[in-house]
């Protein structure tokens, strides 16, 4: 029997072995952490489920949708529909997001909209008469203006994206937006104002449009999102798949038959196949024999950032009258009201606001105290009359490093580079949203699980 050694218990680990239950593989995960489900866990402390920032389920994907929701077969109620509602502060109004043109046009007040069509024009007939260059690296700034205008990126795109990564916009690439989150001015025009009432449901798997995407049905379990990636354990468990906690990588093997031992602090593994979802620049130290000392420095370029996790516990409702908010020129960037996720996140009579703080490991930020970060934030949301001090009941605060891959704007070539000597390993892969470098949705990263476990049954079957 061929063994599957998989480092991470988040999503993307957990889909691979998910998938290779009764494919013949012995499957063992190795998990850090003492809990699955890595940046889609839930953090359950005395009856409060703390969410490691806000996610919802959805996927145009038919067979991950169907998969995810079979978890709940029978028991759809424990994972109802959550209609997403999202909203920019800009300007002391409340604005859809992701921006589009029904935002720009009619919830922006009256100049906003004006400036915004003006400068929008002008880069788009640029855009016409002058081609970009192909080899240039294309930063957010470029993207911004060419998809929007001037107006908006100099008061909303830049603003929020340099408060986020701490980057200037013109050193970070453009993929710094999540693809289920790039929208232009003249797509979402043409939506507004055409195709608004295309069905869904006619449309091919993975066909959507970025707009339409984001336009999906979503779903939220009842007790955190957690659930999802609890359930899909269970699931493993159930088929005789072992998952070890509590135990970090300490070493990985690679010996001349192209088989893997991997170390941890107490236990030593065997396998055939090794998928690694942990951060890039992580797992290179880990290899014996040790990679020369240039792929070692090409990975160390590829940087993750940190969230750190304020969540209020408030006996307020309807906070903020959305399931969440971001914010420009504060301290934080999104504030989540867990009550419109599901009103199971806390006892029924409280609620939980989640407040999120972008920032680098090691920062002045990062090594605040907990009280300092909770005054930090407290101090701006009483001046926005978002909730007053006098309303929050206790606070709780989490840290959480490598949770955003940071795309520089020559990111690609230290990617590249890495890959290049990930393929040398023979049936080894890295994947995920740490170990792929990738920014996707959750679906994705149950896709690419997917497809991961496909590629070892297909190799397993060509060396058979």
């Amino acid at each position: 029997m061929k063994e599957v050694i998989i480092i991470g218990g988040g999503i993307s680990g957990l889909s691979v072995a998910w998938r290779l239950i009764n494919k013949g593989f012995k499957v063992k995960i190795i998990e850090a952490d003492d809990r699955v489900g890595g940046l889609a866990k839930s953090i359950k402390i005395d009856n409060y489920y703390f969410d490691i920032g806000p996610h919802s389920f959805f996927s145009e994907d038919k067979e991950v949708f169907e998969s995810v929701m079979s978890l709940f077969k029978g028991e759809e109620s424990a994972m109802p529909f959550s209609k997403r509602t999202v909203k920019m502060w800009f300007r002391n109004r409340y604005v859809d997001y992701p921006l589009s043109a029904k935002s720009v046009l009619f919830q922006m007040g009256i100049l906003s909209p004006f400036l915004s069509f003006l400068s929008f024009a002008k880069s788009y007939i640029k855009n016409i008469f002058v081609k970009e260059d192909k080899n240039k690296p294309l930063t957010i700034e470029d993207w911004a203006i060419n998809n929007f205008g001037k107006y908006l990126f100099l008061n909303f795109f830049k603003p929020y994206t340099e408060q986020f990564w701490k980057i200037p916009t013109s050193e970070l690439s453009h993929r710094v937006i999540p693809s289920s989150r790039k929208m232009d001015f003249a797509k979402t025009l043409k939506h507004l104002l055409i195709s608004k009432y295309l069905e869904l449901s006619k449309r091919e798997p993975g066909k959507l449009s970025l707009v339409q995407r984001d336009s999906l049905p979503s779903y939220y379990p009842k007790k955190g999102f957690g659930e999802i990636g609890e359930r899909i354990a269970k699931k493993i468990k159930e088929n005789n798949m072992e998952i070890y906690f509590n135990e970090e990588v300490k070493e990985i093997e690679v010996n001349d038959k192209k088989l893997f031992t991997i170390k941890t602090e107490n236990k030593s593994f065997k396998s055939d196949y090794l998928i690694s979802t942990i951060p890039i620049n992580t797992i290179f130290p880990k290899f014996n024999p040790k990679p020369e000392s240039q792929i070692l420095n090409d990975s160390s370029k590829l940087e993750y950032l940190s969230l750190i996790l304020v969540y209020l516990i408030t006996k307020k409702k309807n906070v903020i009258n959305c399931q969440y908010c971001y914010y420009i020129d504060r301290p934080y960037n999104r504030i989540s009201e867990m009550n419109n996720f599901s009103n199971e996140s806390s006892p029924s009579n409280e609620n939980i606001l989640s407040v999120e703080i972008s920032c680098l490991k090691g920062s002045e930020l990062w090594n605040l105290s907990k009280d300092e970060i909770y005054e930090l934030c407290i101090t701006s949301i009483e001046k926005d009359k978002i909730i007053k001090k006098e309303d929050i009941e206790d606070f709780k605060v989490i840290k959480v490093p490598s949770v955003y891959p940071i795309y520089r704007k020559d990111y690609e070539k230290y990617l590249n580079k890495t890959n290049e000597y990930f393929s040398k390993i023979k049936k080894f892969s890295s994947i995920g949203r740490q170990g792929q470098f990738y920014y996707g949705d959750i679906d994705q990263m149950v896709r690419l699980g997917f497809d991961a476990a496909d590629k070892i049954v297909n190799s397993n079957l060509k060396d058979n």
